[in-house]
């Protein structure tokens, strides 16, 4: 289940606390198992080595997932809840390189060439996506985007059906963390319009979905 924002909005650290314990079960009850499956078929896509910076990174259900496919990735895990990383500590495995951050992503001055970005930029405007991406630009390097997330337009499978399920997840958050949004950032657009390309796609007519997208320098 996604996050959403108040606009304008910078994270408020610990926002989202007081859904940290409860998260997986509003989850599975609006999207069943969609959304850890669909990020489980993202992580077969990560490098198996070097570093990547997960970007709200919520309760750590994906670290074994990640450990599984790629023991020697180094993760940098960037979370606003102090209970969610706290939740994200059980999860990690043993020997798995983690350094937890409870920051804001937004103002969090570390950059990587792979970025882990699981339901997470639809809590922004497009403005703010613009400028987390150019952050994370490089002159003489190509920057990764590994996202999952929603997508909405008329080629979406049961589009009126996803748009009643959306309503209700806005409403949600609306009334327990005081975040709104009225739309769906258009995110791939927002990448394209920088000078970035779309590599793979899980499905374009699928309401969750996940898309590997890169600056244009290879």
């Amino acid at each position: 289940m996604s996050r959403f924002l108040l606009l304008p909005f910078t994270f408020v650290l610990n926002h989202y606390n007081k859904i940290a314990y409860t998260y997986d079960i509003l989850s599975w009850m609006v999207y069943g198992k969609r959304l850890i499956n669909i990020q489980k078929d993202l992580i077969k896509k990560l490098p198996k080595a070097g570093k990547i910076l997960i970007l709200g990174g919520g309760n750590g259900k994906i670290l074994p997932i990640i450990f599984n496919h790629a023991p020697l990735l180094n993760i940098e895990y960037v979370e606003a809840s102090s209970l969610m990383i706290k939740l994200a500590k059980k999860y990690k495995h043993p020997r798995q390189s983690v350094t937890f951050h409870h920051a804001d992503a937004l103002t969090f001055k570390l950059k990587s060439e792979h970025i882990y970005a699981g339901f997470f930029l639809d809590l922004l405007d497009e403005k703010q996506i613009e400028l987390l991406i150019r952050k994370h630009q490089f002159k003489n390097k190509t920057s990764y985007w590994y996202i999952a997330d929603f997508q909405l337009n008329k080629e979406t499978e049961l589009y009126f059906l996803r748009r009643i399920q959306l309503f209700f997840t806005i409403l949600f958050f609306k009334i327990t963390t005081r975040h709104s949004i009225n739309n769906l950032p258009k995110i791939e657009a927002i990448f394209e319009n920088i000078g970035y390309k779309t590599n793979q796609y899980s499905d374009k007519k699928s309401f969750i979905c996940w898309k590997i997208i890169s600056s244009i320098n290879n």
